[in-house]
């Protein structure tokens, strides 16, 4: 629940809270629905008969722990796929926020590979925009450690939470990987392009919505993982009481043949 809460304070200063609150409310309400019918549907199954009286007691509190326990990570998870769609669909609103440093900084970067003399066109278009795309998360990584070090409030936050994601082993190859098709997508480089192209190219996408595209993509990756983990978790706990059910009902057909 903390998780949420963070979360829950940084987004909501940038978009309103109502969408991904009513997405987990619902999410969780499915989730326990579903879990409460079947846990009906199955009730023969699950409360078989025990030999011991702790047993029995546990077979009836699955009834109504599990249940809740879907509606709980159900809410968890609904929240943060409400999120995600939420983020990409005020992604304007986030690139008002966008410091201008960044840009500077990766053109800089870039005019130091790409410009002047260097000479790109004896380079495939997948190395281009492979250097290019390790450049540039160098620079995002940078600038998001600068304004971490000059900006208080929501956006010094917002800034250390990216750089911790960013940090991140796992995150950093599948950015890598992300920011690699969004310039392939974006730059539409041609095998062979001279300096001024390429150059002219970058410029005009960094100048644009690059860093927060990033961000998003970057925040995007990292929820979809804490959703897999909470459905992860999920799946983990409910391994205990289909065992221990697959158990009694073993024991109890050992019985009934005997």
């Amino acid at each position: 629940m903390r998780t949420i809460v963070t979360y829950f304070q940084l987004a909501g200063e940038f978009t309103n809270p109502y969408r991904f609150i009513s997405g987990a409310v619902f999410s969780g309400l499915i989730a326990f629905a579903v879990a409460l019918i079947l846990v009906l549907a199955l009730r023969k199954y699950i409360l078989v008969p025990r030999s011991h009286k702790l047993l029995k007691v546990l077979a009836y509190l699955y009834m109504v722990a599990l249940p809740l326990l879907a509606g709980f990570f159900g809410m968890k998870w609904g929240f943060f796929h409400s999120l995600r769609k939420d983020i990409k669909a005020h992604t304007e609103v986030y690139a008002a926020h966008v410091p201008p440093v960044f840009s500077e900084a990766a053109l800089k970067a870039v005019d130091s590979l790409f410009g002047g003399n260097a000479r790109v066109s004896s380079l495939s278009t997948h190395q281009i925009i492979d250097t290019t795309a390790v450049v540039v998360y160098n620079v995002y990584g940078s600038t998001l450690e600068q304004q971490l070090g000059s900006t208080q409030g929501v956006k010094g936050k917002l800034a250390s939470l990216l750089l911790q994601i960013t940090k991140s082993k796992a995150i950093a190859g599948i950015m890598h990987k992300a920011i690699y098709n969004l310039l392939h997508d974006k730059l539409v480089l041609t095998d062979g392009a001279s300096n001024e192209v390429v150059h002219t190219s970058l410029g005009k996408l960094m100048n644009g919505n690059l860093f927060v595209n990033i961000a998003v993509i970057q925040v995007d990756q990292f929820l979809k993982g804490l959703q897999r983990g909470i459905l992860y978790t999920f799946l983990l706990i409910l391994a205990v009481p289909l065992i221990e059910v697959s158990i009694a009902h073993y024991r109890h057909r050992r019985q009934i043949a005997v």
